[in-house]
């Protein structure tokens, strides 16, 4: 069974959901050509995903994600749906100042940091 790309799941996805590319494309300030051609391209950035995101309603984040950490995992022909995640990344900040008055901003900086993560689909505990 052959192995299909990203961009291969992407365009069968929208047609399936009957997904105007114009329209999305219009969202993404792409051409529709762009995204009319999504199924040539292997590679995504996930910046570009959470903006199809936004614009289409899909999101295929999971399966990108899926594939930089599992590179030996297939995504079959028939997988259109991508995969809930189930695995959680632990990254620690540290924030130093020389400075004791700018610690005042530390509350306004950690909420400006979870609602860039909410954004782009992170939860942050």
């Amino acid at each position: 069974m052959k192995t299909k790309t990203l961009g291969e799941i992407i365009k069968a996805t929208m047609k399936e959901k009957g997904i105007n590319s114009s329209v999305v494309a219009r969202k993404m300030n792409l051409s529709r050509q762009a995204i009319s051609q999504i199924g040539l391209r292997k590679k995504f950035d996930l910046d570009f995903l959470q903006r199809l995101k936004e614009a289409s309603g899909l999101d295929f984040t999971a399966i990108a994600y899926e594939k930089i950490t599992d590179s030996t995992s297939a995504i079959d022909a028939q997988h259109t749906h991508p995969p809930a995640l189930t695995q959680g990344i632990t990254i620690n900040i540290t924030v130093t100042t020389k400075n004791k008055e700018k610690l005042e901003n530390l509350a306004a900086f950690i909420d400006e940091v979870e609602e860039a993560g909410k954004r782009f689909g992170f939860e942050l505990t």
